[in-house]
């Protein structure tokens, strides 16, 4: 070889490291920089392959299955009736496929991969800090429990959980299976502790799913029984000692004080409460509707999903609304309530309101729906050109419409119906919207704003600063009651000159759910699911979880008459419109699942090819594992990649993280890089 050649040669290799380096210390962070640095190298080591005519690439054991799984791609794209955007995903996913090729290519010794893995967790532990201190600022703005949801910093908080989880997976493998100083554990340790945190902070469920699966083989791996029955003990202590609160407090306003008189407890959630007499109906979410009289328990009505809402129509008729968006018509018949048929409107519902004997209800997407009747369900009226808005109040003169984003709208009612030009408005923005008896409350940063509202304009009356973060309030004969995120409970009075005064101040100690006042009392609810978020996974009531189990539903409606191709690598949020239940309201364009999403999108030849690539990606981890099992560091690598695919795995029951870029990423890169420490311990030894 020349000397300029051989001269060519180190400067390709100089900037194939480089280009290493860049995908390596961004994989956390940043997707487009991730891109440069993987292209880059890629198009650097086919340079140097046409310059050494040499080829730079070796197999991995995944060929076969790489190759099904592209020719589901492609046959699936065939006959896609959107063959154009088939196309553009399926050049997305196999794109990325080379990744793991790269990896292994610039892989030259042992030293080189640990090299690059040392640069990954390292670029990932600053990512870990600067998400950290977010999050800490997310948790003193409260904003935890009104987003129930971590900052989103780099990505979606979805995306980087899972991406969190494989930084703790390999933390925790490195700890248990690593024989080294106590000052090496200890930085382990501090790396794993704060990953773990960091992951904990995202508040999402599926990368907390993903590191616990991963942990768990780790454990199993090493043979760890004593570890696993001593976390398993804990576990069921820590499920049976943390009970969930669930319970109504009923105080009595007194001159400037609020005395608690009694306090009801539930067997679910109370999210609201609706008097009716003597009579108290508390909408118990997953236990149904409950009525109580005296404090005791009369009556428990079962719903067909979580109920978190009752309110008064017309006459003895009355409404439950529940989570899943749909509304129950129930029938008041001398105390005793029937449920007659339910209600639901053509979009993703947001608000509700009742005035003039009628039933409003906002879809963001989609505007009104105003049933007239409630003894004829088919008498309604849609003003579809009400959209985008998420709060509707009405009363017999006036519909007001309001969003964050916007501030609100006045519209001017003839009949009930609105009347479509605007007789006001303020677009400022807000956090929070109440409207009552002509008085309009808004928060923003300069707290609690109070609107006059008249026949033809709005008045800022009053600004009263000391009020903000209110989420919610209610009213009753000229008083108001108001809570904020932080659950301190005000009581608001008008006084003869039109201006509002706080009553009483009164710190809770807790937020409540909801807040309802009633000739003088004042209904506080409190839920406090402790077990929420973990136990929240099997609750099929959940939000979440209910969209998820409408989405599969959906996808195997697809897949039956989609079944050997599927309907193509696309969106499917045109298709999930079609397939969907009419009260199915969350729109998106994925199933929230690899394996129901890939066989209504790959059919059914696709789904066997996926499944059988997962299942040699498994099978050449746990063989390179078992092979060098005894090497210091290599056998904590592959130990944490086999962990960390599995967690993958499990993640994806419940999201679409094989075809999220930047986790299809993370999976090719941990196997190559897998691979090639493989080869760098044991080159002679064959992977298959």
């Amino acid at each position: 070889m020349s000397d300029k050649k051989s001269n060519i040669l180190k400067i390709i290799d100089s900037a194939i490291f480089i280009f290493i380096i860049i995908f390596l210390l961004s994989l956390s962070n940043s997707i487009f920089v991730n891109q440069l640095g993987y292209y880059g190298a890629l198009i650097l080591i086919l340079i140097k392959a046409a310059v050494t005519k040499q080829n730079q690439f070796s197999k991995t054991g995944l060929e076969f299955a790489f190759i099904w799984y592209i020719l589901a791609e492609i046959l699936s794209t065939i006959f896609s009736k959107e063959s154009g955007a088939s196309f553009h995903n399926l050049l997305k996913h196999v794109l990325l496929i080379p990744i793991v090729y790269t990896i292994a290519a610039s892989v030259s010794n042992y030293k080189d991969a640990k090299t690059f893995f040392k640069i990954y967790i390292g670029g990932t532990l600053i990512t870990v800090l600067i998400y950290l201190y977010f999050s800490f600022q997310h948790y003193l703005n409260n904003l935890y429990g009104s987003t129930e949801s971590g900052p989103s910093i780099f990505q979606y908080p979805i995306t980087a959980s899972e991406i969190l989880s494989f930084t703790v997976i390999f933390f925790f493998a490195f700890l248990v299976n690593e024989k080294t100083s106590i000052k090496n554990k200890l930085l382990l340790f501090i790396g794993f502790s704060l990953s773990l945190l960091a992951l904990f902070s995202t508040y999402k469920r599926t990368g907390w799913m993903g590191a616990a699966f991963g942990i768990l083989i780790i454990l199993i791996m090493k043979k760890q029984w004593k570890i696993l029955v001593a976390g398993a003990a804990i576990i069921v202590v820590f499920l049976l000692t943390q009970k969930n609160i669930s319970e109504i407090n009923i105080y009595n306003i007194e001159s400037n004080s609020l005395k608690l008189s009694s306090t009801i407890t539930t067997e679910g959630k109370a999210y609201d409460v609706f008097p009716i007499e003597d009579q108290l109906v508390v909408s118990d979410y997953n236990k149904g509707l409950k009525i109580f009289k005296d404090g005791l328990l009369i009556e428990n009505i079962e719903m067909s999903s979580a109920v978190n809402g009752f309110f008064h129509w017309k006459d003895n008729y009355y409404l439950a609304g529940l989570a899943d968006t749909r509304y129950i018509l129930v029938k008041n018949n001398s105390g005793k309530f029937d449920q007659l048929g339910e209600i639901y409107s053509p979009g993703y519902t947001y608000s509700q309101a009742f005035a003039n004997d009628k039933f409003y209800i906002l879809d963001n997407d989609s505007g009104l729906t105003i049933f007239n009747d409630p003894e004829d369900l088919n008498n309604k009226y849609r003003a579809n050109q009400f959209s985008n808005y998420t709060n509707v109040f009405v009363d017999s003169s006036f519909l007001i419409l309001a969003e964050t984003n916007k501030g609100f709208k006045v519209y001017h009612l003839q009949n009930g119906l609105p009347v479509d030009s605007v007789i006001a408005e303020d677009s400022t923005k807000i956090s929070f919207f109440y409207y009552s008896s002509s008085f309009a409350f808004t928060v923003n940063d300069n707290g609690l704003n109070i609107y006059k509202v008249n026949k033809n304009e709005i008045k800022l009356i009053q600004n009263i600063p000391a009020i903000k973060n209110i989420f919610t309030m209610d009213s009753d004969n000229d008083r108001y009651v108001a809570s904020s995120i932080d659950g301190i409970l005000y009581v608001l009075d008008p006084d003869s000159l039109g201006q509002f005064r706080i009553n009483t101040e009164t710190d809770l100690n807790y937020v409540p759910k909801s807040v309802s006042i009633n000739n003088e009392i004042l209904f506080v609810t409190r839920v406090e699911s402790k077990q929420s978020r973990l136990l929240g996974i099997f609750d099929p009531y959940h939000p979440s979880n209910a969209n998820r189990i409408a989405f599969w539903i959906a996808g195997i409606k697809i897949f039956k008459d989609y079944p050997i191709f599927g309907v193509g690598d696309i969106d499917l949020q045109k298709l999930y419109r079609q397939y969907k239940r009419p009260f199915d309201k969350e729109i998106q364009g994925h199933l929230h699942n690899n394996f129901f999403h890939v066989l209504a999108t790959l059919g059914l030849f696709g789904l066997l090819s996926v499944l059988y690539l997962f299942f040699k990606i498994i099978l050449i981890d746990v063989k390179i594992y078992n092979s060098i099992k005894d090497v210091p560091f290599v056998s904590s690598f592959a130990l944490g990649s086999l962990a960390g695919f599995c967690g993958f795995l499990i993640s994806g029951l419940t999201e679409l993280n094989f075809w999220d870029h930047e986790i299809a990423t993370i999976i090719w890169f941990t196997f190559g890089l897998n691979i090639a420490f493989f080869k760098s311990v044991k080159p002679d030894k064959k992977i298959n």
